[in-house]
């Protein structure tokens, strides 16, 4: 076996200190800017699911408070002294109905059939009848004579042809004939409330001449949390023009990002 040349000797020595040390450095720089790299990539990732996540909660919020809305007794809304709670009368199915005496106590009369309203729908521990709410004066104090009745009783056959007949539990005298002959099955009132970051829910509560307060409301449900700033602003209907109930939050997020909602919800303006 021939010895090996000084020239091959050479080719087989390793790499040199500064070699070692340059390719320490270089992998170094590498490492840090792919730590950068996939440090804000991550951390973008992080804050885009933020901004969908505070998106995606201020619109539940907003739409499912502006479907409950919507379906308000007209003139019905009204509003604390601070603008964090709104209260409104809920209203479950619409009619006409055929021409009685207004003028005095009534426990049934006919009507058209409801679109979406039968027999077997009624709640005896919460339905009442609205006739012409045009002023929200009485409306949450349930007088007789007044805009809202008593309870309702049952639904049946009619002695018109094509109508049915409504009963009360009791007989009630309503204020004011509706110049359309227009009704409405109503319930007991709903409020929400701005408070602490939280959006509550409340029903079933009853109906309160003034706006309830602490232990009076039942029902407390969590609509929504890490809202700030909550208020409601309600600009009366006029003429031309429906009411509306404009909702203002700010939803946080968990690492500082913010959404603002300004929610508009058109309420009906015909009585």
């Amino acid at each position: 076996m021939s010895p090996v040349s000084p020239r091959m000797a050479v080719k087989q020595n390793g790499f040199t200190l500064i070699e070692m040390v340059v390719t320490i450095v270089i992998i170094g720089i590498l490492g840090v800017g792919i730590t950068n790299f996939v440090g804000r990539t991550t951390q973008g990732m992080i804050d885009i699911a933020e901004r969908q996540q505070v998106a995606t909660i201020g619109w539940i919020v907003s739409e499912k408070v502006s479907r409950e809305l919507r379906l308000a007794l007209p003139n019905s809304i009204r509003m604390n002294a601070g603008n964090t709670c709104v209260e409104f009368v809920p209203t479950i199915a619409g009619s006409d109905y055929l021409p009685f005496s207004i003028l005095t106590a009534v426990s049934s009369f006919e009507t058209v059939p409801f679109p979406n309203y039968i027999s077997t729908d009624v709640n005896t521990t919460y339905d009442r009848v609205a006739i012409y709410p045009n002023t929200i004066t009485n409306l949450y104090s349930l007088p007789d004579p007044g805009t809202i009745s008593g309870l309702m009783n049952q639904l049946s056959a009619g002695t018109t042809s094509g109508a049915i007949t409504l009963e009360l539990a009791a007989s009630h005298q309503f204020m004011t004939d509706s110049p359309t002959n227009r009704l409405y099955i109503v319930q007991d009132p709903i409020m929400y409330c701005f408070s602490s970051g939280f959006l509550y829910r409340y029903n079933e509560y009853g109906y309160h001449a003034t706006l309830p307060t602490g232990t009076t409301l039942k029902n407390q449900t969590v609509m929504g949390s890490r809202l700030n700033s909550g208020t409601f602003v309600y600009t009366a209907g006029a003429l031309l023009r429906s009411a509306i109930v404009t909702m203002n939050f700010n939803v946080a997020g968990i690492n500082g990002a913010t959404q603002a909602i300004n929610q508009e919800v058109q309420i009906r303006n015909v009585p």
